[in-house]
């Protein structure tokens, strides 16, 4: 299966609509008050994961966030992004 989106261009827009982002477990924040429907859909559909905190909070998480050591570690998982995609010329 070949994802719609990686994981880091998610994350980047996610933050341009105005979501944070822990830059190191991958969990998206959203002001308190904010209505969570669309994390809701990204994570019904696949996009997100929902784990709970220590204070057994749920919280929405991309997923595959920074497992990658290098660009073959990524293309390895998924080999089929444009960026993995090699040609003769």
């Amino acid at each position: 299966m070949t994802m719609k989106i990686n994981p880091l261009d998610l994350a980047d827009l996610l933050e341009r609509n105005g979501y944070a982002l822990d830059e190191d477990s991958g969990e998206v924040y959203t002001d308190p008050e904010s209505k969570t429907e669309f994390l809701v859909t990204l994570a019904a559909t696949g996009h997100l994961t929902v784990k709970h905190n220590a204070e057994f909070q749920l919280g929405f998480h991309i997923p595959h966030w920074k497992c990658y050591q290098s660009l073959k570690d990524y293309c390895n998982q998924f080999p089929h992004e444009q960026q993995c995609k090699c040609y003769d010329v």
